[in-house]
């Protein structure tokens, strides 16, 4: 967002960096639960979300660093997240592909694809595209 810039660690520790004064304006760290971020973040106007390896993905708001949200996945995230209007997407390295509801973090779909997906999923022309680690790359959206 203009002069900010958003990442994890392996220690688990989430910053948000003004690049321009090359300070830390914020830090988010899973209470108890701190484990290796490996995931890019997601950044819109309203909120960052990333996932992690603490099996869950998180939302910030990117102003504060304030918990807006947290949805428990069951399994490791190292994939970026990818928001497309009023939803997150982000894969799971049990396959699992969701939608999960910007502004609640609620899941609105689901697709078990059964293997795991390390890969983040891209977005054009209306169709959301990711690929899992069995070599199969799946297509979501209108024909």
């Amino acid at each position: 967002l203009g002069r900010q810039t958003f990442f994890g660690t392996e220690g688990g520790t989430f910053f948000c960096i003004d690049w321009r004064k090359a300070q830390v304006e914020w830090r988010f760290r899973n209470p108890g639960r701190a484990q290796p971020i490996r995931s890019s973040a997601a950044v819109a106007d309203d909120l960052v979300a990333y996932g992690g390896r603490d099996k869950r993905v998180h939302a910030l708001n990117p102003q504060t660093g304030k918990r807006r949200w947290t949805f428990a996945a069951r399994s490791r995230i190292d994939g970026s997240p990818v928001i497309v209007g009023q939803r997150v997407f982000i894969g799971t390295s049990h396959g699992r592909l969701y939608a999960l509801d910007r502004a609640t973090g609620k899941p609105r779909w689901q697709y078990d694809a059964g293997g795991g997906f390390a890969a983040s999923p891209a977005v054009a022309a209306g169709r959301l595209v990711i690929g899992n680690e069995d070599g199969t790359l799946y297509c979501f959206g209108k024909k």
